[in-house]
């Protein structure tokens, strides 16, 4: 069998190599490069039988004809030559096998035996197949959300035991909250935490609870949501960081925080009281600075008025005072025009306001002599 495949790999389309003639037509060149070629393949046709006939011979006596016996009865048998290419076929087929891809928003991890490899990034990429590498896929650009104390898929989600905490003044809360978060590092993610989500959860519920039990029931129910949210968010990122987790905390949200169930009615009676106390307190001091500046304004002006009076007072006797004394000194000079002054001046005063008649008690013989001195004066005004 093997004979003749080398006497046909000795031969030509058109016959043997070494009786190929050439064609009228062709050129010298044709004919020197037929020439030669028929030369190599004799050559290699002598190699070839050379080949063959080493082989039959073999090493020691008999190995001949155990190769013919091979080559017979594989030539015999084509169920073996079946089982070749199908295993051939099969071999090509586990190769292409190797072949993967990655999606834009994934990253890969290939184990050799379970043992780290590689990291795959998006794209096409190739490894030997199963059973020797295994492929793990995980999205890094997926934001993962972890829900606490309710299910937003389920209607009946809700655990007790996870959403009720301690507070720093001993209260009770019931809270609500979510945690989201990303894949950083997908070796670690993969190799330095068995169960991701659980991990995650226990650890964002364990820094929860220590930032609630620093913080009292007051501030948690009222403005200290955001910095129970910052400390609750650095506090788990820290503790993830610690095991080398290759997560990311992208944000922590309380959703809601309340008293427990059993005495939110209560509680809020007590919020309510305490806001009437609030208010009522706040009423008491509105009114307290309204009425107090205004009282202070008022003793102020009072004050200033007295002052004012005092002076005038002071200012009118001590002018009283001076023209007495002025008046004294002319009086000692020429007391008889100056008592007749003062009389005139008294008189003056005296009739200014008063409805005034004059008579004659010369003329009262002859008549009544009748002078409106007032309504004379008005006459003037006008």
């Amino acid at each position: 069998m093997l004979r003749d495949i080398i006497t046909k790999m000795n031969q030509g389309p058109w016959g043997p190599w070494s009786s190929s003639k050439p064609n009228k037509d062709d050129d010298v060149n044709s004919d020197k490069n037929k020439s030669s070629l028929n030369k190599d393949s004799e050559n290699k046709q002598f190699s070839l039988k050379d080949f063959v006939n080493f082989s039959e011979s073999g090493s020691g006596g008999g190995g001949g004809s155990k190769n013919n016996d091979f080559f017979d009865s594989f030539n015999r048998q084509p169920k073996k030559r079946k089982f070749a290419m199908i295993a051939s076929a099969i071999l090509c087929l586990w190769l292409i096998l190797g072949f993967y891809k990655v999606d834009p928003d994934e990253n890969g991890v290939v184990l050799y035996f379970g043992k780290f490899y590689s990291v795959s990034t998006p794209g096409l990429n190739y490894r030997i197949p199963f059973p020797f590498s295994t492929l793990i896929k995980e999205s890094v650009t997926t934001v993962n959300s972890e829900e606490f104390g309710y299910n937003s898929k389920f209607t009946k989600g809700k655990k007790d035991d996870e959403n009720l905490m301690l507070t720093g003044d001993e209260n009770i809360v019931d809270i609500e909250f979510q945690v989201q978060w990303q894949i950083s590092n997908i070796e670690n993610y993969v190799f330095n935490i068995a169960e991701q989500n659980l991990a995650i959860r226990k650890a964002a519920e364990s820094a929860m609870r220590e930032i609630i039990a620093k913080t009292p029931i007051s501030e948690a129910l009222s403005d200290g949501k955001s910095q129970i949210e910052q400390g609750t968010r650095e506090l788990l990122q820290q503790t993830l960081d610690s095991y080398n987790s290759g997560v990311r905390i992208i944000l922590v949200q309380l959703r809601r925080v309340d008293p427990p169930k059993q005495v939110i009615d209560s509680f809020r009676d007590v919020q309510t009281a305490k806001a009437d106390k609030e208010r009522e307190i706040n009423e008491a001091q509105a009114y307290a600075n309204d009425v107090i500046p205004r009282a202070r304004g008022s003793a102020a002006q009072m004050s200033e008025q007295a002052d004012a009076y005092k002076r005038q007072v002071v200012a009118d006797a001590e002018g009283e005072a001076g023209r007495f004394n002025y008046v004294y000194n002319q009086y000692k000079g020429a007391k008889q025009v100056t008592k007749k002054r003062i009389y005139l001046e008294t008189m003056e005063k005296i009739y200014r306001d008063m409805d005034k008649i004059i008579i004659d008690k010369n003329m009262s013989k002859n008549g009544m002599v009748y002078l409106p001195v007032n309504e004379m004066l008005k006459n003037e005004k006008k």
